[in-house]
């Protein structure tokens, strides 16, 4: 199978952790896969020919056009009525996550027909370990699996996405997923956070038989499902505070890892 990589950061998110992304993913990956990321005002200071950047600003217009229309909007940026005023609150913060829903939906669609796989990857996530294409081609969705994802006792973790872009309804995926935010759907719905919107679609495209998806994690857990699944004895997600520390901490494993990164 083919493969690509999708992310996206600003530039305090490069310094952060975008950067050290970068690097183990050029370590870790495989020769032929190529790390796309959607650069927000920032001077990305890697070369390698596996390494492609659009200009966030340039290439993603139906976001800028979604930031002119909700960029002022309290409720589109997580604020929500509480007895002493407002109160912010991530899962109803749309403008802070619809950076990565216009980035997917834009690279399905730059990328459709040209790969099998699109994997989303967040950019606080290294790679630990030399991560061989066998592993990639066994978790990909295939067939009428539209995609491979995180699912988890509550919505998903979107940290990783596999999509398959030779599904026939990939793009009508693209589109819904898009248009939650650019319509103002997301305003009427419980939450409003890429991966609950992602949730919503993909229930949606299930109940109609549209499509499949393969889950990658586990409905016993609801915390850090991606370093508790196959994913872990790669690839670790430096969610929340993590990033301070570089690594994810030893009681958020659910088991025993032998991989050294974890000893």
């Amino acid at each position: 199978m083919s493969h690509i990589v999708v992310t996206t950061f600003h530039e305090k998110g490069y310094r952060e952790y975008g950067k050290k992304c970068i690097e183990t993913f050029l370590k870790c990956w495989p020769k032929d896969i190529s790390l796309v990321v959607y650069a927000e005002d920032v001077e990305i200071e890697e070369k390698d020919r596996r390494l492609v950047v659009f200009d966030h600003c340039e290439v993603l217009p139906r976001l800028r056009a979604f930031r002119e229309a909700y960029g002022n909007n309290p409720q589109a940026n997580g604020y929500r009525p509480a007895r002493n005023g407002l109160v912010r609150d991530f899962r109803w913060d749309a403008v802070r996550f619809s950076n990565k829903v216009f980035a997917v939906a834009d690279a399905i669609r730059r990328y459709h027909g040209m790969v099998d796989q699109l994997i989303w990857l967040d950019a606080d996530t290294v790679t630990h370990r030399v991560l061989p294409k066998s592993f990639l081609d066994g978790i990909a969705p295939r067939g009428h699996e539209l995609a491979a994802y995180l699912n988890r006792r509550i919505y998903p973790e979107c940290g990783w996405v596999g999509y398959n872009l030779r599904h026939p309804a990939i793009s009508s995926f693209a589109d819904r997923f898009e248009t939650a935010y650019s319509s103002g759907y997301f305003l009427t719905m419980k939450e409003s956070h890429d991966s609950f919107v992602f949730w919503k679609v993909l229930q949606q495209m299930e109940s109609d038989k549209e499509a499949r998806f393969k889950r990658l994690g586990s409905r016993l857990t609801k915390t850090h499902v991606f370093i508790n699944s196959v994913l872990g004895g790669y690839l670790d997600h430096l969610k929340g505070d993590r990033k301070l520390a570089g690594r994810s901490r030893r009681n958020d494993l659910k088991w025993h890892r032998r991989e050294a990164w974890w000893q």
